[in-house]
């Protein structure tokens, strides 16, 4: 699987993966300032950066982004890890949801439909087959994650197990 698998994408992934690693060092940079707020699950869902109600996701992840950029301004700081000692994870917007189990489960880290926090959000990617969210899941997150992993449900993995495109463009990038 390579670029050629991915149909669509917000940021545009189809020349390189320079604006997924931009977005996801802005996006670690927002969560990192914001889990130091605590109660991981509100702290991550920031109204000034709220999804738009009814618009497809494309245009939803790339209106997340530019607030979170905004609200960032110049100050940030890139982390030295590529990662901020989290880890990607992907959500299936289409794929059947736990009924809200899963947002028991995590203590509200997913919501009902089993949707990580929009603060976390850094890409949109559409395949042959499928499309979904990739998010940022820092440390802190793991407990809730873990526990929502417990409940039998389709739309959530990690991305370094998942088989996706994405993955495999990220496996092949980091060998070379």
């Amino acid at each position: 699987m390579g670029a050629r698998d991915i149909l669509l994408s917000e940021p545009d992934l189809s020349g390189s993966l320079e604006p997924f690693r931009e977005r996801l060092a802005e996006t670690i940079s927002w969560c990192q300032r914001r889990v130091a707020l605590g109660n991981l699950p509100e702290s991550l869902r920031s109204p000034a950066t709220a999804p738009p109600p009814a618009t497809p996701w494309p245009e939803t992840l790339r209106a997340v982004a530019e607030a979170r950029l905004r609200l960032l301004g110049r100050s940030w700081r890139r982390s030295l890890d590529p990662l901020g000692g989290g880890l990607l994870f992907v959500y299936f917007p289409l794929a059947a949801h736990s009924g809200g189990r899963a947002a028991l489960a995590s203590s509200g880290y997913l919501d009902q439909r089993d949707a990580p926090p929009w603060d976390t959000w850094v890409a949109y990617v559409q395949e042959a087959r499928q499309s979904y969210v990739v998010a940022w899941a820092p440390p802190e997150s793991f407990p809730f994650l873990t526990a929502a992993a417990r409940v039998p449900h389709p739309s959530i993995q990690w991305l370094d197990s998942s088989g996706l495109a994405l993955e495999g463009q990220l496996r092949v990038a980091q060998a070379g």
